[in-house]
């Protein structure tokens, strides 16, 4: 299997950026909770944070349309380098929580809809897309394992300003790699964002597996501070579980992506399985618990890889803008949803857990389609 220039380069890219990402981004809801908010104030933290980023879809893939996705990626760099200057200056307040909110949402989404933009360029329509998706993603899980640990000693006996000196550094000279990698030429111009049309031609049962798999990212958002309130309150406790679960989940990654490849996928038992890993990590201490967190690892690359294998399948009925602005939209709503059902309902870590997966759980009842709805033309 052969890769060709744009492909080595956007590895680069991935690799540096999630490096640098991964220093500080899990450990955000963690900080805020360090400097004096409520438990309850972070997640409204995360109410706030998912409710821009739905605001934010629509502007941030018209500006990749009429601009271009290298610019888009820089506007994440400036805001993710802002965020961090504005965490290491924690005010306990709502107006504070909504500031951090809005430029956590703002660097998010202009990351992702450039990043998912040139994966869709490079990957989708490939005949091997599993594997070359799969290459990418231990390019990625390298950036996770070498940082995630690595900014839980930074955070833990030094500060957020090294940190910031790194990722302004890397997240720039990384960035400006975008600028090297040439496609055929395209005319944005002449297409038109239309995201009601796009959900009309793709399966609901499609979109609501976007949704579950992004509810995985409540999890991710929640997990670290059960960790902190009922485990041990370190931020190397956090980054040591992680540790564990990314070297798993290196481990993994190509071997599946050579399998899925061969027209087999494993989308609802991966699910299953990793249901069942997330429950078992909030009922686990000492030892058990860094087992688990091993297998954790392993299953989520396990559901990951399916479900990209499927989505970057359907992703081929569409051009790149308005499959990506399909995406952003179900998911944000989605999140935002569930994030905020939580919010209300509930004030205690695992029970959001137990309630976020359960939901995750309803993925099993539904299979992701990767044609069209043939109504949609009409």
């Amino acid at each position: 299997m052969k890769y060709d220039k744009n492909e080595k380069l956007f590895n680069i890219y991935v690799f540096f950026t999630t490096f640098s990402r991964n220093l500080i981004e899990v450990f955000i809801g963690t900080i805020l909770f360090k400097a004096g908010f409520s438990f309850h104030e972070v997640v409204l933290y995360f109410v706030i944070g998912y409710a821009f980023s739905t605001i934010l879809a629509i502007p941030c893939v018209a500006f990749s349309k009429r601009f271009s996705n290298k610019i888009l990626a820089f506007v994440g760099v400036i805001a993710f380098i802002a965020l961090q200057i504005i965490l290491n200056h924690p005010v306990v307040s709502i107006p504070y929580l909504f500031l951090v909110g809005f430029v956590f949402a703002l660097y998010r989404k202009a990351y992702w809809v450039s990043r998912r933009y040139y994966t869709l360029r490079l990957i989708s329509h490939q005949q091997n897309v599993a594997r070359k998706y799969s290459v990418m993603s231990v390019i990625n899980q390298l950036g996770v394992i070498v940082s995630s640990y690595a900014g839980s000693i930074f955070l833990e006996f030094f500060s957020i300003e090294i940190i910031t000196m790194i990722s302004f550094g890397l997240l720039t000279l990384s960035t400006g790699i975008l600028h090297f990698i040439k496609f055929k030429a395209e005319e944005p111009s002449k297409i038109k964002l239309q995201p009601f049309r796009a959900m009309r031609k793709t399966p609901a049962s499609s979109m609501l597996h976007i949704i579950f798999y992004e509810l995985g990212n409540i999890g991710k958002c929640l997990f670290p501070l059960y960790l902190v309130m009922y485990v041990k309150n370190t931020y190397t406790m956090i980054g040591f579980v992680g540790l564990f679960a990314n070297i798993a989940a290196l481990v993994f990654i190509y071997m599946y992506g050579r399998l899925i490849n061969k027209k087999r996928n494993f989308l609802k038992l991966s699910l299953l399985l990793y249901i069942i890993m997330k429950v078992l990590q909030v009922n686990t201490e000492g030892i058990a618990l860094m087992i688990i967190s091993f297998f954790e690892g392993f299953v989520l690359k396990l559901y990951e890889q399916s479900f990209h294998k499927d989505y970057l399948i359907l992703s081929r009925r569409f051009d790149p803008y308005n499959f990506n602005l399909l995406y952003e939209l179900v998911m944000d709503v989605g999140r935002l949803a569930v994030i905020f059902f939580l919010f209300f309902c509930f004030d205690d870590p695992k029970t959001m857990i137990y309630v976020n997966f359960a939901i995750m759980s309803l993925g099993l009842l539904f299979k992701f389609k990767t044609a069209p709805r043939k109504t949609a033309n009409r």
